[in-house]
């Protein structure tokens, strides 16, 4: 191929040709000068044309014959000069079929790919316009809608499928969508159906559909059909609700089961009371007082002579004279014993009346005094605590009125407590101790911390101490710390315990969030009682 010269103009465009590279360039390559000559063309050019360069080069299109056939495309440019001027443009000659057949290839092949996805998906997905009418949907929601093919719903909505109560809601989310052009992601919608079919809970995502231009033109998106989770999740809160509600009635079984322990162990005192003021009634000396009372009304006509010269007269003074000492102390024993016995009685009463209180609780916040929950707890547990000789200690800090449930903490109180005292069974080298400790933390949370000095805990044992079931004693139920770290819980506080091993004891510290309902601030230091 030749190439020349035809004016000053395009000797500049020869200046910074790169002939090697555009003729191996499989488009055809052209400059003109400012009269639209031709001043160079590149062989693929030539080709194209059916002519040799020597023809095209200082003529015009129009000379040439250069009008193009529909298969080929121009792109054309201004070429510029040192001082800005139009000196001539250039241009690209593309062959137009060959780039729309790749175009129209590669749209093919991204229709049969979103075909293919359409078509074998399960979920949902569709493409609606600015009305929200179905244009486009996958196979999978025309079957489920009703429809034999997914053209069968083109044109219609969510409202000729839905009731109202979904398709209003999915229609406004939808508008907003093409309002703002903000998606909507990851939405849980209760579907109801205008069929009659069950309700379905679907995961919904849409997004903006836009045009060429950027403009929303619609919306698209994908809905997965999530009844089988929801059906699930459902089934695992009635389970953990019958688990909650069981720990409960195992936990206050538990505290039933202390009351009736340590009322039982009261009765027994008050049995034996009962016991010995009925042998003593059967032996007291009041018959021999009637007895000597019947011989001075025999003898009330010579009552001075029987007592001075009858035999059985003058010792009757003497035996009176016993008899009162017998007697009298007939009536001190009777009265100790039944001080006693009203003692215990009681105490019998503010077992039940400990228990009467905190058995029916509502679960409602009121404002306790953190001592007095403590005390009752105590009072609940007296008796076996009496039985086992423990020492109980409490180091309770000045804390001011709470806002607390306080049924709830007197039943974990009670369980934490009769662990403590049975922890000492078998322990002989050491005097059994019971420490309560009371303090509010920063962040108002309330620490209460029960601990003893018993068998202790073995450290692998300590993370299952709270499961349901798990016990180290012979006749254990596992129900007690279960129901008492699921109350813990639900009071959106933590119950902990922690041991340094067989034989250190063990300590169980309850924290719990608090409100002080305006009472006064904590101050002072821990005292400690026994």
């Amino acid at each position: 191929m030749q190439s020349q010269p035809a004016s000053a103009a395009s000797a500049t465009f020869l200046e910074y040709s790169t002939t090697p590279i555009v003729e191996q360039l499989p488009v055809g390559i052209f400059r003109k000068d400012a009269e639209g000559r031709f001043t160079f063309v590149n062989a693929r050019f030539c080709e194209i044309k059916g002519m040799a360069a020597e023809r095209i080069l200082g003529r015009r299109p129009a000379e040439i014959g250069s009008e193009e056939a529909a298969s080929w495309q121009v792109i054309e440019s201004a070429v510029l000069g040192p001082d800005g001027t139009i000196i001539g443009s250039q241009g690209v000659l593309l062959e137009a079929a060959r780039r729309n057949q790749e175009e129209d290839d590669m749209l093919a092949s991204e229709r049969e790919l979103l075909r293919a996805l359409l078509d074998n998906s399960p979920d949902h997905i569709y493409f609606k316009d600015a009305q929200s009418r179905f244009i486009k949907t996958s196979t999978a929601q025309a079957l489920e809608f009703g429809m034999a093919t997914p053209e069968g719903l083109v044109g219609k909505s969510d409202f000729d499928v839905f009731s109202e109560e979904h398709a209003r809601p999915a229609f406004e989310d939808e508008q907003e969508i093409i309002r703002t052009g903000v998606p909507m992601i990851g939405k849980i919608e209760r579907e109801t159906w205008i069929d009659g079919r069950p309700d379905t809970w679907a995961l919904t995502t849409k997004m903006p559909l836009r045009n060429r231009a950027g403009r929303i033109v619609g919306t698209f998106g994908i809905t997965k059909n999530i009844s089988d989770l929801k059906e699930a999740e459902r089934q695992v809160a009635e389970v953990n609700k019958q688990l909650v509600e069981a720990s409960h009635l195992a936990g206050m079984a538990r505290i039933a089961t202390n009351v009736l322990h340590n009322v039982g162990n009261v009765l027994n005192s008050v049995n034996v009371s009962a016991a010995l003021i009925l042998s003593r009634a059967r032996a007291s000396k009041a018959p021999g007082l009637a007895r000597a009372v019947q011989l001075m009304e025999e003898h009330a006509d010579d009552l001075g002579a029987f007592l001075a010269s009858d035999p059985k007269g003058k010792v009757l003074p003497g035996y009176l004279r016993q008899l009162a000492s017998a007697l009298i102390a007939e009536q001190n024993d009777a009265i100790k014993e039944l001080a006693a016995l009203g003692k215990n009685v009681e105490h019998i009463k503010e077992i039940i009346a400990a228990q009467q209180a905190y058995a029916g609780a509502s679960r409602l916040l009121e404002k306790v005094q953190v001592r007095e929950l403590v005390d009752d707890a105590l009072r609940i547990n007296a008796e076996a605590l009496a039985r086992r000789r423990m020492v109980v200690e409490k180091e309770i800090a000045p804390v001011p009125e709470l806002l607390l449930d306080q049924g709830r903490i007197v039943q974990i109180l009670v369980n934490l407590i009769s662990n403590a005292e049975q922890a000492m069974e078998g322990v002989t080298d050491r005097e059994p101790r019971l420490t309560l400790r009371v303090e509010l933390m920063a962040g108002q949370r309330l620490r209460i911390c029960v601990a003893d000095n018993g068998v202790g805990i073995a450290t692998q044992a300590l993370p299952q101490v709270f499961v349901h079931g798990f016990t180290t004693k012979k006749t254990g139920h596992g129900f007690g710390l279960h129901s008492a770290v699921i109350a813990a819980h639900e009071m959106g506080g933590t119950l902990m315990a922690h041991s340094d091993g067989p034989g250190t004891g063990a300590a169980f510290t309850l924290e719990l969030p608090v409100e002080t309902g305006g009472a006064e601030k904590l101050g002072g230091s821990s005292g400690s009682t026994r």
